[in-house]
């Protein structure tokens, strides 16, 4: 355990200064994709220093880069597009709920939507949609016509200042942001007195209760459980009205009408042991490595995502995968890259899987799904999945991590 002598960040959940380091990772990559052949290779990397606050027990990565966040997520390429028939229709299935709680051709706003699948889908039942996110790779050419208008800018921006919405949406972004608090109170500030809001973020609670390693990346600031986000939310003015378990307990949605902030002195605390948690963290990491070691021949992964991305900072002494597939088409001449070099990320062909000893599922939210694509493209050797071990682990594939 290293414990910091001091450390400039505070605690965001409870206030303190004091943190236990519970896992470590050097010179891990900042992108989950990037393109092909840049001129700098050795740049794009970052520290992971994720610690559990001694006070509240918080997770969150004190190594975090707060000056280069708006270069990182300003980034060229646009990542988690919905590509698998189960992602387009967790989009559909998300605005629809959205939608549900709504008056008819209501006003809304989406911050950090990405590639604006789910701003389009609201936009087939809203009045308007202004969407807010900084990506680069985001052109206004891709919604015109559509009734949603892009704002490519870090929120909140003046532009929309003072603009009251029926409907705000953040799905993905709050674990991103390093002070949440003027976040949050920014999107009270737009959401009408009336309106309903909708939040999305991964589960802390899920890390901790499966030690997945991989769900530790770079981009993610804070690790927010359950208990803490409702604090958090108070405190902006945001009452919860509902609360939902989303991908087996993976994230974690939140349905919210506006109130009267909470005291800031109200605390949520709930007690962790960093030195388990930390000693479980460690076995996983040396099982995925005995994994990777025991395969005899090319490993291709599957899914050019953060999964990815978490697992070749881990284990980057070599880089043993010889191919990445992924089913997104615009990451044609992108790459996916770890410390000892990149892999240009292909389309999945039953050609290319035939030369693999065994492939790796990166994308293990939806590792049935592609497990059964592999099988179908006449692949029949080893399909390992990033997903922690546990009970709803598919019966086609094994876990990287298991004993």
């Amino acid at each position: 355990m290293n414990k910091p002598a001091a450390t400039p960040h505070r605690c965001v959940v409870c206030g303190s200064g004091d943190a236990d380091t519970i896992w470590s990772v050097a010179r891990t990559p900042m992108h989950a994709v990037r393109p092909a052949g840049m001129a700098d290779i050795a740049s794009g990397f970052g520290n992971l220093d994720v610690a559990a606050c001694s006070g509240c027990g918080h997770l969150f990565n004190l190594a975090f880069d707060t000056e280069a966040a708006d270069e990182l997520y300003g980034a060229l390429v646009l990542t988690n597009e919905p590509v698998s028939p189960g992602m387009i229709a967790a989009v559909d299935e998300t605005a629809a709920l959205i939608m549900r709680h709504l008056k008819p051709s209501p006003a809304v706003l989406e911050v950090g939507g990405g590639g604006g699948a789910l701003s389009l889908a609201l936009a087939r039942r809203s009045a308007r949609v202004d969407l807010v996110e900084p990506s680069r790779a985001l052109q206004p050419e891709r919604f015109v016509g559509t009734g949603v208008t892009l704002h490519r800018a870090m929120f909140p921006i003046t532009a929309l200042a003072g603009r009251r919405f029926d409907a705000v949406v953040c799905r993905q972004v709050i674990e991103h942001v390093p002070d949440p608090a003027p976040f949050l109170t920014a999107l009270r500030a737009s959401l009408a007195d009336d309106g309903t809001a909708y939040l999305e973020m991964p589960s802390a609670d899920d890390i901790l209760l499966r030690h997945s390693i991989v769900d530790f990346h770079y981009p993610h600031v804070h690790y927010y459980r359950r208990a803490e986000m409702e604090l958090l939310l108070a405190r902006a003015g945001f009452a919860v009205a509902e609360v939902f378990d989303i991908k087996q307990g993976h994230d974690m949605g939140f349905l919210l009408r506006a109130a009267e902030p909470l005291a800031r002195e109200a605390r949520a605390s709930s007690y962790i042991s960093p030195a388990a948690f930390a000693a479980a963290l460690a076995k996983r990491r040396v099982r995925g490595a005995q994994r990777l070691a025991a395969i005899d021949g090319p490993i291709a992964l599957y899914g050019a995502n953060a999964y990815a991305q978490a697992l070749l900072g881990l284990y980057q002494e070599n880089t043993p995968f010889a191919a990445v597939f992924d089913d997104t088409a615009a990451y044609a001449g992108r790459c996916v890259y770890g410390p000892a070099g990149e892999i240009t990320i292909e389309p999945p062909r039953a050609e290319r899987f035939a030369g693999m000893a065994a492939i790796v599922v990166a994308a293990y939210l939806h590792d049935a799904e592609i497990a059964r694509k592999i099988a179908a493209m006449g692949f029949h050797g080893p399909v390992y999945t990033l997903r922690a071990p546990g009970p709803d682990a598919p019966g086609l594939i094994v876990s990287l991590f298991d004993p």
